[in-house]
């Protein structure tokens, strides 16, 4: 019995020393000193704590007990507790991420090492560090292969265009429909893009062309914290800013006189090549006074006389005045202000977190009387119900209104289009602005410089009204139950409403292309509804030896409903009464322009997937993965589709003992295979509505013939690529890939006895070579100074490989031309680039369509460089392209209407002589002829040439020459119209000062950082006065578009 008892005591002696509790204290720092937030877990435990603003922490752990420090961009830290004497710990940071989680397709976590594709991943702070409204715009040049359009415009939407086509947007976990507006950037934890079709294969259909997948916090550290984060900026100048001539004014043949602006003038009704100004010259213009010629009285006047009893030129004229410039676009345009504010409430405990955001921002417009108010409220929560059942709830409401926004594109209602292109300097803008009716007109004419084409630009904004008020909510509820140790099940249902009320009020007099100017009051009332549901299985088993398996399976159900209602008088009855009831005709619910008005439909997709991880040992991982969709929109049968993908990784510096100079090696392979369906009702023959005739509402039948047995289109994706790691301080990421994309639906041409245009059919396929290579260095590491930088660059071709039923061409492309190709109308040259004219000294256009080049660039990067002295960061973001071309339309635009700078250098010679003075630098054929084949190649050219010497009239050259034929700069310098992608824009620099010293021994505030940063600082562009960056892949920039501004602010972040 003593003996029973002494081992009893000694087991309970030793089980006593074994679960002591030690506290283990200390300091953790890096080169440049402390650590803030570093995550500090016991292992096997439920333990953890965080560093404060000195770097120390405190936790409890039992002796022998391993304590992991981890903290983003540093190598992770494990040291064994021996006893309570306190643990300092030095972090190195680290540019290996091979480690790293990230979220991936259906929001499964997995290890960057077992992913046999490319992924790239931006924390929520370089998103947020903009401070605009739209985050989107803070992805430009982040991430290799991804082009992000930065339109300039306000309330303009970001596009993406992902390895040449537009990836799925996924808001944890579910797929979205957004533009970034209704996403708050501080409520982004990070975006993690998947850039192959292996990545996002198991979102089916819509994650073909890879996805976009946004994370969005939740509380993080116990207890409860508040943090508050405020950004504001001011426009302080442009970066892409139009050039027009000062000299001349309104007219044409250096002549001109105003009457009513709609030609009963002198040249008043278009064109700048009237008289020069500031010189003494006179004339009658818009705001001219009118004279009686019987009585002598002179009445001020603004605008067109027509219509009223001064529309007499036998008794009456407009009094001459002298013609003097203005700066109209600098007087229009005003200083520009955003405000970003955001304020989080977040509490973790043992058995709950939640964390709640809100925010309110606000943009001043630059355009008079234009503004947005955007806010939100965001809660991501998690309930631990029981220990194997959690909860997890996501609400999100976003609120963006729009008193009056711009409105965009090539025509009159765009500001730009008018002041830029279409309005002399010799118009007073700030007379514009003061009277914006006729005298005694008052909501039936506006006053004006013209009437034929363009409104007074004040006008349009102040008057015109163009309102939005969007409401978007986003509920997630999400279910997780261990049902067994290894396996777990995953419930999630999810609906996103998007309803969108808009505004057009126009008045009398308004001019638009295709509208009425008798006013108009027009309004949409758009609702979309997206429900998800999904259930996932996951269960981990080991297989044989070091082998093991883990297995996802589910199914989801997508359904959406989409609809558009829409009414527009027929022109107003009452001058400022926006009613429907206003109308003068019957109230208008369809518009031919544009089908989306009046169009309602609803969309379901159902699917099964599944997916096998194989963990080969330390020497691969595998991943298989499987998914079936059907479909509602095409025709049964047809509407079930398969999607199959393997991949393959293989960290080979686990198992190989490489040189010491290389810190790990990581080989991939990845293969995919998508397909797409059809929008609704694309293979049903149902009515189209169109404008009603007086009372009675009208619909025709389809031109196009339907095709009930088209097939899904289907991309096949191959990617290899490796990672390698030098010193810890350099990475270096490679992929090439390669898309096949294979049954694409188009609209065959058929003959019209048919009783109709075209036909759907599956044909031609498509091949996408591209290469996509990032660089992360530590560049420099000393003392208090360390300089980090990341280099991305991207390049990729896509080729028209097979044309349907073997033509040669399709359309103006043939087999073997890039898809991006430029086919264009040129003026005819000789061999050696010679331009060549006819008798009169004109260009002649070439018969056949010439590929001028391609639009995509030859090569797209990114540069990041981060610099950090003491608690100083300096971050300096900048990003362009090389080669590729675009087409300028506002050169040849400022060329024709005579705004062009270099329009003034033949004026005053050619209106004092009287005659034509400039000679083109052609030549004229004196003999000989060309031959072309059918498709336009020359078959032989026995042309011979003379120096030209005709003089041609200059208005008319310039009108012509560079207006009517694409010129490239490579053919014309001075006159091109199209001219090279490359460009390279300074987007984002930022100073930062941690103020954390100054806040030791504080009870309350836990961090607090400030900054000043520049938004757009530089751009330097081979294409004159516009920002490539607008267009994203686009071939053409409109010419209209806004200055590109650079903005200026401060931001400041404090934690309690």
């Amino acid at each position: 019995m003593k003996k029973i008892l002494f081992v009893f005591l000694m087991a309970f002696s030793c089980l006593s020393t074994w679960a002591q509790k030690l506290t283990v204290s200390g300091t953790v720092t890096d080169q440049a000193g402390p650590l803030v937030g570093v995550t500090i877990k016991v292992q096997g435990l439920n333990t953890g704590a965080v560093t404060d603003l000195d770097g120390h922490y405190t936790i409890s752990a039992p002796k022998n007990a391993t304590i992991v420090y981890s903290y983003v961009g540093y190598n992770t830290v494990s040291k064994k507790v021996k006893d309570d004497t306190p643990l300092n710990i030095q972090m190195q940071e680290t540019v290996n991420d091979v480690d790293e989680v990230v979220v991936t397709a259906i929001g499964i976590k997995q290890e960057k090492r077992k992913l046999g594709y490319t992924t790239q991943q931006v924390k929520g702070e370089k998103i947020a560090a903009s401070g605009g409204l739209n985050a989107a715009g803070s992805l430009s040049g982040q991430v290799a292969g991804l082009t992000v359009s930065n339109p300039s415009g306000m309330y303009q939407t970001t596009s993406f265009s992902l390895r040449g086509a537009t990836p799925l947007i996924v808001l944890d976990g579910v797929p979205v429909e957004s533009d970034f507006y209704d996403i708050s950037s501080d409520n982004i934890e990070s975006i993690n893009v998947l850039k192959g079709t292996a990545a996002s294969a198991l979102y089916g259909s819509r994650g073909k062309n890879g996805a976009i997948m946004i994370t969005t916090k939740q509380a993080k550290n116990k207890g409860v914290e508040v943090q508050f984060s405020t950004k504001n900026m001011l426009t302080a100048g442009f970066i892409a800013y139009p050039k027009t001539q000062h000299q001349y004014g309104s007219g044409s043949k250096g002549q001109y006189e105003f009457w009513d602006g709609e030609g009963g003038g002198k040249s008043d009704d278009d064109m700048e090549w009237g008289p020069k100004l500031d010189v003494g010259n006179t004339a009658p213009q818009w705001n001219s006074p009118i004279r009686d010629k019987q009585t002598g009285e002179t009445i001020p006047w603004w605008g067109s006389v027509k219509g009223t009893k001064y529309d007499d030129k036998s008794r009456y004229e407009r009094v001459a005045m002298p013609l003097t410039s203005h700066d109209n676009l600098h007087d229009f345009l005003r200083t520009g202000f955003i405000t970003n504010n955001n304020i989080s409430l977040a509490y973790k405990g043992d058995k709950a977190s939640v964390d709640v955001v809100g925010q309110y921002a606000y943009q001043l417009g630059q355009a008079p009387s234009t503004s947005i108010y955007n806010g939100g409220l965001n809660m991501n929560s998690s309930f631990n119900i029981s220990d194997k059942l959690n909860l997890q709830a996501t609400m999100d409401y976003n609120m963006m209104y729009t008193p009056n926004y711009p409105d965009y594109g090539y025509h009159p209602s765009n500001f730009m289009y008018s002041i830029v292109e279409w309005m002399g300097d010799d118009i007073n803008g700030k007379e514009l602005k003061e009277h914006l009716w006729v005298p005694g007109m008052e909501g039936y004419r506006q006053a004006n410089y013209n009437y034929a084409w363009y409104n007074n630009p004040y006008f349009a904004l102040e008057m015109a009204r163009h309102n939005e008020r969007r409401n978007v909510f986003t509920g997630q509820l999400k279910l997780l139950y261990q049902l067994l140790p290894n396996l777990t099940l995953m419930a999630r249902a999810s609906m996103r409403d998007n309803d969108t009320n808009k505004e057009n009020k126009i008045p009398k007099s308004y001019m638009n292309y295709g509208d009425s100017r008798e006013g108009d009051y027009k309004v949409w009332n758009i609702k979309q509804r997206n429900v998800d549901a999904d259930f996932l299985a996951t269960y981990t088993t080991p297989l044989v030896g070091d082998i093991s398996m883990t297995l996802n399976a589910g199914g989801s159900v997508f359904y959406k409903t989409y609809r558009n209602d829409y009414a527009t008088t027929d022109g107003l009855n009452i001058p400022g009464v926006y009613s429907l009831t206003n109308s003068t005709g019957a109230i208008l619910t369809y518009n031919s322009s544009y089908p989306l008005y009046g169009y309602r439909y609803k969309k379901e997709i159902r699917s099964l997937y599944a997916s096998a991880n194989f963990d080969l040992s330390k020497y691969a991982f595998l991943t298989v993965t499987g998914r079936n969709d059907w479909s509602s929109t095409l025709a049964s049968g047809n509407n079930s589709y398969f999607y199959p993908s393997v991949s393959l990784s293989s960290v080979v510096s686990d198992y190989v003992k490489l040189p010491k100079f290389i810190s790990y090696l990581k080989l991939r392979t990845s293969w995919a295979q998508v397909s797409s369906d059809l929008d609704p009702y694309e293979i049903e023959q149902v009515y189209e509505k169109l404008t009603s005739w007086g009372t009675t509402s009208m619909v025709q039948y389809p031109n196009s013939l339907i095709n009930p047995q088209i097939k899904p289109q289907k991309t096949s994706s191959f990617e290899a690529g490796f990672n390698i790691g030098f010193l810890n301080r350099l990475a270096f990421d490679f992929t090439y890939y390669r898309n096949v994309d294979t049954n694409q639906i188009l609209d065959m041409l058929i003959s019209s006895a048919s009783g109709y245009d075209s036909r759907k059919i599956n044909g031609n396929t498509y091949t996408t070579n591209g290469i996509e290579m990032m660089i992360n260095a530590e560049a420099l590491r000393l003392h208090d100074f360390r300089w980090n930088v990341s280099l991305n660059m991207s390049h990729s071709v896509k080729k028209l490989s097979k044309i349907y039923g073997d033509a040669e061409y399709f359309g103006d492309l043939k087999k073997g031309d890039r898809a991006d190709s430029y086919y264009t109308t040129v003026w005819q040259r000789t061999p050696d680039g010679t331009l060549i004219v006819d008798a009169t000294g004109q260009p002649i256009k070439d018969p056949y369509k010439r590929n001028v080049g391609h639009y995509n660039p030859n090569l797209r990067y990114g540069l990041q460089n981060t610099f950090k002295y003491k608690d100083f960061t300096l971050n300096i973001d900048m990003d362009g392209a090389f080669g590729g071309v675009l087409y300028s339309t506002l050169s040849p635009k400022l060329w024709w209407g005579g705004k062009h700078p270099e329009s003034v250098e033949y004026r005053d010679a050619e209106y004092a002589s009287g005659k034509p003075v400039y000679v083109p630098d052609a030549v004229v054929v004196t003999g000989g002829e060309v031959k072309y084949d059918i498709n336009g190649n020359i078959v032989s050219d026995t042309r011979t040439y003379a120096k030209n010497s005709q003089a041609v009239d200059w208005q008319s050259w310039c009108q012509n020459y560079p207006y009517r034929a694409v010129v490239t700069d490579k053919m014309d310098k001075k006159f091109a119209n199209v001219f090279s992608r490359t460009y390279l824009k300074i987007r984002y620099v930022s100073l930062a000062y941690d103020f954390h010293k100054l806040l030791r021994g504080n009870r309350y505030i836990k961090g607090l950082t400030a900054n000043i940063f520049v938004n757009n600082l530089a751009l330097f562009a081979k294409a004159p006065w516009i920002d490539p960056d607008i267009s994203g892949d686009d071939g053409s920039n409109n010419g209209a578009n806004d200055p590109t501004a650079r903005y200026i602010g401060i931001g400041a972040t404090i934690k309690f």
